[in-house]
């Protein structure tokens, strides 16, 4: 079993919470932490844009990447996700087997 970490933002806290408590609702996930009120400075259409977003870090395997990525995708408003996966994440063995434990992979 394969342990990552996703990255991902969202607009507001709201859809955080939902897109959230999806993925662990469905053992797409074991943890998600959702950190409130991070800025953003990206270039968008040609133009330098400053936002706040939520930071979504999610916990999961490497099996449940495609069907967590395909259920964001359809909550979420942008154009283009904000999606970085950290491959083969190491931890202590108990907290590992949690995750695996956790998800349906």
């Amino acid at each position: 079993m394969s342990v990552c970490l996703v990255f991902c933002t969202v607009p507001e806290e709201n859809l955080a919470k939902k897109v959230a408590s999806a993925l662990v609702d469905k053992k797409l996930a074991a943890c998600v932490k959702i950190i409130p009120r991070v800025s953003a400075v990206y270039r968008w259409e040609g133009k330098v844009i400053t936002d706040t977003e939520c930071q979504l870090i999610i916990k999961t395997v490497t099996d449940c990447v495609e069907e967590a990525f395909t259920l964001v995708h359809r909550h979420h408003p942008y154009d283009v996700p904000e999606w970085l996966v950290v491959p083969d994440v190491q931890g202590s063995d108990s907290y590992i087997s949690w995750i695996g434990e956790q998800t349906t992979a």
